[in-house]
């Protein structure tokens, strides 16, 4: 089911069926092995037996004939009671139609499912099995698709294998998927029809619909999330989905997938989400959820699955005829997406002057996409003075002694000036490095995220908001608890202060921050681990990322001079026993921190639809959640980095410094190298 790959070993595909198969091909094979027990009725089942099977693509082709909008949306005082529902709904406009199809067309267009493929698709934004478009386009259907010429992202690649599908999307789109799938080619074809059109307009008051609807299938299982977005891309008028979910046992918040609408933040300039959604909207079996696509308004997200089966939806969206008529045009430079391509610091950020918190944006070239990762500092001149005696004492209270030895720190410079970037593991003090551990455990534990911790059935967003730490967003670009200095610290809505736990980690990284990270002696180390001599103070975030609620969304930097390049050194801690590191190495549960070389940034409406298009090329290097580690990195105006969202399942919380200095850009000794990671 879905296409998994077939072709993994025994073990793997063991492991897999057991532990991350949807609800419906477990629950085929649960009724296969009972299938003696039960008589063959001939009907479409949610688990068909050998009997059932032969008999549902007939069933499915006769629905296929009749498959049409639940009666009850054909009475037009019902159809003004949902207007009225959908103008007054809060955060914005959206209104759920339930039933939609009705069960008996709910089901077939299930059974139809199961005989697609799906692939999995991972960027810093999303993680879920997606089918191919599915939108019925006859003059297309045998041609094979445009290549997406000038992507935007690239897609990222862990560095484990995949499970793809069995046969190539691409191929399966040009020889027509619909082709064995009646029933939910009928319910397509019902998408894009003047009825449907017809319907979402009375039920919004939407204007004019262009005939283009986009569709497919997702699969989110355990762990598949999709982070705060607006949806604006293109001429995308208005959003909907429609839920597949198991008609026999209803959705509960508990297990996740929850669509979450994002409220404005009060007192931030306009198109200012609030890091806290005011609304969930579960994925109830034949419910559609439909709201208006609106720059700075329409934001929205799926929250991470926490069950062992699957969501299944149909995303689709009907566009309007132009740009020009698509909702809230003159407000466009609010999107989501058009903040990251255009470079604008986000509006409300909630960030501290000169901190990394606001360290996102975008430029307007690529000709450097790579330089910083790909050139030689070794070509910066030599600096006359190295480290001193009061250096060596000050750098002795934080440091483990190797990186204090003079072989050892030219090895590490060597290193670097062949990759741009290097991590030094184990790097403070293990006396250091174990209390700091310690408070993070404790906190955690507090927060309610060790392990084997019961979960509550929606997320507390102001989990850890104490004592000095607080939430920073906007969540469309990043969503996690950052430590303010003593006079700016305070306690978040909700939360009490004094909490021992918190006040302890807390006190323990600002001594970490104030002894080592913004002394003169860190700053001459660095220069002698990478020929790169930091210019000033830097810019410095003491960041936490929670299980279940935390990440960052990848941006191009807007702190840096244009022809300049800064170097990132950040120390992180997380669990790190050998059961928790071997998690955080395989990526599956997020919180490694990813550089991606960005494009050129481009308004035009073909290069927003294939914004995050690209599935080709990876990142130029990624690195794992490890903990009591130093990640060294140069990089350019041009390339973007994230923290991936870290999944609930996470070991622990990811806590880190994170600093970056202006240097000088080096001079490239080989511009034909390959980039790092690649």
């Amino acid at each position: 089911f879905w296409g998994f790959n077939k072709s993994e070993d025994s073990e793997a595909a063991t492991k897999h069926e057991a532990g991350n198969q949807p609800e419906i091909q477990r629950s085929a094979k649960a009724a296969a092995a009972q299938q003696q027990q039960q008589s063959c009725n001939g009907a479409i089942t949610e688990v068909p037996g050998p009997c059932a099977a032969e008999e549902a693509p007939k069933l499915a082709d006769t629905l296929a004939n009749s498959l049409t909008v639940h009666s009850k949306w054909s009475d037009t005082s019902l159809r003004s009671t949902t207007l009225a529902e959908f103008t007054t709904a809060e955060p914005y406009r959206h209104v759920v139609l339930r039933p939609f199809l009705g069960d008996a067309g709910l089901r077939a267009v299930r059974a139809d499912l199961e005989r697609l493929d799906a692939v999995e698709k991972e960027t810093d934004l999303f993680r879920f099995f997606q089918t191919c478009d599915l939108a019925p386009r006859p003059s297309e259907q045998t041609q094979p698709a445009p290549a997406a010429s000038n992507n935007k992202k690239k897609k990222l690649q862990r560095r484990q294998s995949k499970k793809r599908c069995a046969s190539d999307v691409a191929s399966s789109a040009r020889a027509n998927p619909l082709a064995q799938a009646p029933a939910l080619g009928a319910l397509a074809q019902l998408f894009a029809s003047d009825h449907f059109r017809s319907l979402c307009q009375d039920v919004t008051q939407c204007g004019d619909l262009a005939e283009r609807v986009d569709l497919s299938a997702q699969i989110y299982c355990r762990g598949a999330h999709l982070l705060c977005h607006d949806d604006v891309i293109g001429t995308r008028k208005l959003s909907f989905i429609y839920y597949l979910t198991d008609p026999d046992d209803e959705w509960e918040a508990a297990e996740g997938g929850a669509l979450e609408l994002y409220p404005d933040a009060p007192g931030e300039p306009p198109g200012t989400p609030s890091s806290i959604p005011s609304k969930e909207v579960l994925p109830l079996a034949d419910s559609l959820a439909i709201f208006l696509v609106e720059p700075g308004v329409s934001f929205h997200a799926v929250r991470e699955i926490r069950t062992e089966r699957a969501r299944v939806s149909l995303q689709g969206w009907l566009h309007a005829p132009s740009l020009e008529l698509t909702e809230g045009f003159q407000k466009r430079n609010l999107a989501t997406l058009q903040q990251i391509l255009l470079g604008r610091k986000p509006a409300g950020s909630s960030v501290a002057v000169g901190s990394n918190c606001s360290d996102h944006g975008a430029e307007t070239s690529d000709s450097k996409n790579k330089k910083a990762l790909e050139a030689g500092p070794r070509a910066c001149e030599e600096s006359s003075d190295g480290l001193s005696a009061d250096d060596i004492a000050v750098l002795q209270q934080w440091l483990a002694p190797e990186y204090l030895d003079v072989a050892h720190l030219k090895a590490i410079a060597d290193r670097f000036g062949d990759a741009s970037y290097a991590l030094l593991t184990n790097i403070l003090r293990e006396d250091i490095s174990a209390r700091l551990s310690d408070a993070l455990r404790s906190a955690d534990a507090m927060d309610g995220f060790a392990p084997g911790a019961i979960e509550t059935p929606i997320p507390q967003y102001g989990a850890g908001a104490t004592a000095g730490w607080q939430i920073v967003g906007p969540p469309h670009l990043r969503r996690y608890l950052c430590l303010r200095t003593e006079e700016r610290s305070g306690n978040c809505d909700g939360t009490t202060d004094g909490e021992e736990g918190h006040q302890q980690l807390a006190t323990l990284l600002r001594q970490v921050e104030a002894g080592l990270f913004e002394s003169g002696a860190f700053r001459k180390w660095l220069k002698a681990c990478t020929q790169l001599m930091p210019h000033g103070a830097g810019r410095l975030e003491l960041r936490r990322f929670r299980p279940g609620l935390d990440y960052t969304v990848a941006a191009r930097s807007v702190m840096a001079a244009p022809e300049g390049a800064e170097l990132d050194a950040t120390l992180v801690f997380v669990r790190g026993d050998a059961a928790a590191a071997k998690h955080w190495e395989s990526e599956d549960v997020g919180g490694f921190e990813s550089y991606l070389a960005a494009d050129d940034a481009d308004e035009t409406v073909e290069a927003q639809e294939v914004y995050r298009g690209n599935e080709a090329e990876g990142p130029l290097v990624n690195f794992p959640a490890t903990n009591n580690a130093l990640a060294l990195v140069l990089r350019d105006p041009q390339t973007m980095r994230f923290v991936k969202y870290l999944s609930r399942d996470a070991p622990s919380s990811r806590l880190d410094i994170a600093a970056s200095f202006d240097v000088d850009m080096p001079t490239s000794s080989s511009s034909e190298e390959d980039a790092p990671g690649s």
